[in-house]
């Protein structure tokens, strides 16, 4: 059974995602953690974060998009306190008539089953494999609390530490999905332990995983056949800005 322990996200404008990832921009990189945590008083622990999921309206209204242009994933906080998770992406998708949306995600606990897992074919270097997903979301459940704020850092050139800000994913991986519908969209927070000792790269490493309403034939040409409309296609993130971006930071 799976918990959301947000209330459904509204339609996000542009002021609502100009102040959440403002929010995110300027909060104290030594807190970052609290985020992505919050405290359930039954327990009196901390619960992590366990993935994002857009809500049924939300996908709807990303169905009737009709060809994505730019496929930006930002970073953003709500306000409020211990006792909920503050974290949430907000996907922001630029049309090919360059129309612009704004999609937040909610966010859920574990669920209490863990839900059965099907192999996967390995569908190339973007698109990923079940076992790629689940080896970095493993690592993001099970790295220590007081690790987490130095997932989202980087060194650059121009400074010793900086916050990554957004990631982009290419929208060629995203538009075959849209003839046909998606069922579901989510967002699961993973950690590369390959990029963890290295300061000059990103580790938090997110996954969207989409499914699809229909099976869908030939997404890519290097990608394959996705085999069942029951799938999940996990797709990562490669592109974290910064430290992957020049002059891209104006919002």
């Amino acid at each position: 059974m799976e918990n959301v322990i947000t209330q459904e996200t509204p339609l996000i404008t542009e002021k609502v995602f100009k102040e959440s990832t403002s929010l995110w921009r300027n909060a104290d990189v030594l807190q970052l953690t609290h985020h992505f945590h919050k405290l359930d008083p039954a327990k009196g622990q901390y619960e992590r974060v366990y993935y994002f999921s857009m809500s049924d309206d939300d996908v709807e209204r990303f169905n009737n998009i009709q060809e994505i242009k730019t496929f930006t994933m930002y970073m953003a906080l709500k306000r409020g306190y211990k006792e909920k998770f503050t974290f949430f992406p907000i996907f922001e998708i630029v049309d090919i008539e360059g129309d612009k949306q704004y999609f937040g995600l909610e966010a859920y606990q574990k669920p209490r089953i863990k839900a059965s897992q099907n192999k996967e074919d390995e569908l190339g270097s973007e698109i990923v494999p079940l076992t790629f997903k689940q080896m970095i979301h493993d690592n993001w459940e099970e790295v220590d609390m007081s690790l987490v704020d130095d997932l989202f850092t980087v060194k650059t050139k121009k400074k010793p530490m900086e916050r990554v800000i957004f990631y982009k994913v290419t929208a060629d991986l995203i538009n075959p999905f849209l003839a046909n519908g998606i069922e579901a969209i989510k967002f699961y927070p993973g950690l590369d332990m390959n990029k963890f000792q290295y300061k000059d790269m990103i580790s938090f490493t997110p996954v969207i995983g989409i499914t699809p309403k229909e099976p869908i034939e030939n997404i890519m040409q290097r990608a394959g056949i996705i085999e069942s409309n029951d799938n999940e296609v996990f797709i990562e993130y490669s592109r974290p800005c910064p430290p992957t971006c020049t002059g891209e930071l104006s919002i």
